[in-house]
C-alpha cells in the first residue's frame, strides 16, 4: 500500500497567503491519483478508503474554498 503523507491541519492561518499551497495540490492530487488508479485497477474497497479520505482531507478542503473564492472570481 502506498504511503501517503497527509498534512497536519493548520491550527490558525494568520495569513491566507501563508498557506504552502504547491504542497496543498500535490497532497490532493496524489489522492486522487491513487482513487484513479484503484477505480481502474477494479478494487472498489481501495476506491471508497480513499474517497472517504479525500473528503476528510484538511488539504481538500483547503483548496476547495480557495477554487471558490480565488480561482472563481469573475465566473
Amino acid at each position: 500500500m502506498n504511503k501517503l503523507k497527509l498534512s497536519k491541519p493548520l491550527v490558525r492561518i494568520s495569513k491566507w497567503n501563508a498557506v504552502p499551497w504547491p504542497k496543498v495540490r500535490k497532497t490532493v492530487f496524489k489522492l486522487q491519483r491513487i482513487i484513479y488508479n484503484a477505480s481502474l485497477n477494479g478494487n472498489i474497497a481501495k476506491v471508497r478508503r480513499f474517497q472517504h479520505l479525500l473528503i476528510k482531507s484538511y488539504d481538500a478542503r483547503l483548496l476547495a474554498v480557495r477554487r471558490v473564492t480565488q480561482d472563481n472570481t469573475g465566473k
